[in-house]
């Protein structure tokens, strides 16, 4: 289902979970907008843009893929979207301080959530919108800030533009997703 290029950069991956997420999530995408398209996934045409985004030129599809460790999340949509996954995992407390903006915090430190979780949870959420604007990691993570909804599992999240995100997410074991569109 890779192409030949995916191939190669799968070849350059040395850790075998980041090498099983990325192919895991290259095939869960190619999957989907092949069905879309009514094409084989091998014949997706994937590409990826300067700014490290993916397109699929010509699908009329806003893309989004995830992977952390040996698991990989993919969506596809119409309107702009994004997606990210983490593996709960031991972080410094001091982290969370770090992406959450001084007008968030009361909020977020207020969530009935597992402090070992309200990291990731809070950076799942800003990282998807992040990805959904197209620039990903090169904007801080605290100009993103949060209005969490834990019992419906959604987010009401504003980007640096001041424009709204609604946001879901799905906690399940060591995992959290989100999609934010």
């Amino acid at each position: 289902i890779l192409s030949d290029a995916e191939r190669e950069r799968r070849t350059l991956l040395t850790h075998a979970g980041r090498k099983k997420g990325f192919t895991l999530g290259r095939v869960a995408l190619r999957t989907l907008l092949g069905d879309k398209m009514g094409i084989p996934p091998r014949e997706v045409p994937l590409h990826i843009e300067p700014s490290g985004q993916l397109i699929c030129p010509g699908s009329g599809y806003k893309l989004s893929l995830a992977h952390s460790g040996d698991k990989a999340i993919a969506a596809i949509s119409p309107r702009t979207i994004g997606v990210d996954l983490e593996e709960i995992r031991p972080k410094p407390p001091s982290l969370l301080d770090y992406i959450l903006a001084e007008e968030e915090r009361d909020h977020v430190y207020g969530l009935d959530i597992p402090d070992s979780h309200r990291l990731f949870l809070c950076w799942t959420l800003k990282e998807a919108v992040l990805k959904g604007m197209g620039v990903g990691l090169r904007s801080a993570p605290r100009s993103v800030t949060l209005n969490v909804d834990m019992a419906e599992g959604k987010a009401l999240v504003t980007d640096p533009k001041g424009r709204l995100w609604n946001a879901r997410f799905a906690l399940s074991g060591p995992w959290i997703s989100a999609l934010a569109f």
